[in-house]
């Protein structure tokens, strides 16, 4: 399974808010959707950055304002900033960025524009998916190695 896979099997629905929503407003997009991050977007509709709940938590948290008096805008990444994967990325190269940047979700694009958002969750459920697969091989292989089949007649 490749990350097209995986976008597939999520579904192509992105959540987005404009940068002049609320902190609070952002939140309960978040909440409603149980998703953990969210496209930003300009007054144009064009991508403008991302919103994580990462992003909430120690923003606000850090700047001691409520998240009724604080915008989207103010706690975002900015689209500069975002890294980016993929569809022919493998998720071992989508695991390892995120590893490394200490990051959750990467958006996918496409003939630049986004068509997903790939979190850690979806890759760790692929690999325990691949391992379980991986696992049940070797064992049908330890018990039979040659894959030589018996007929038995009774």
């Amino acid at each position: 399974m490749n990350i097209e896979d995986i976008i597939k099997g999520k579904g192509k629905t992105l959540f987005t808010v404009k940068k002049k929503t609320s902190a609070f407003d952002a939140v309960s997009v978040l909440d409603k959707e149980k998703v953990g991050v969210l496209l930003v977007l300009d007054e144009k509709d064009n991508v403008a950055g991302i919103l994580s709940e990462r992003d909430v938590l120690y923003k606000c948290y850090n700047s001691g304002k409520k998240l009724e008096e604080q915008t989207v805008e103010n706690l975002m990444t900015n689209v500069e900033d975002i890294i980016i994967g993929k569809l022919d990325d493998t998720p071992q190269q989508l695991m390892n960025i995120m590893t490394s940047k200490r990051i959750r979700h990467i958006p996918i694009i496409e003939n630049e524009n986004i068509v997903g958002i790939i979190s850690i969750g979806d890759l760790i459920k692929l690999v325990l998916e691949n391992s379980e697969v991986e696992s049940r091989k070797l064992r049908e292989y330890i018990k039979n190695p040659f894959g030589v089949h018996i007929y038995n007649k009774e």
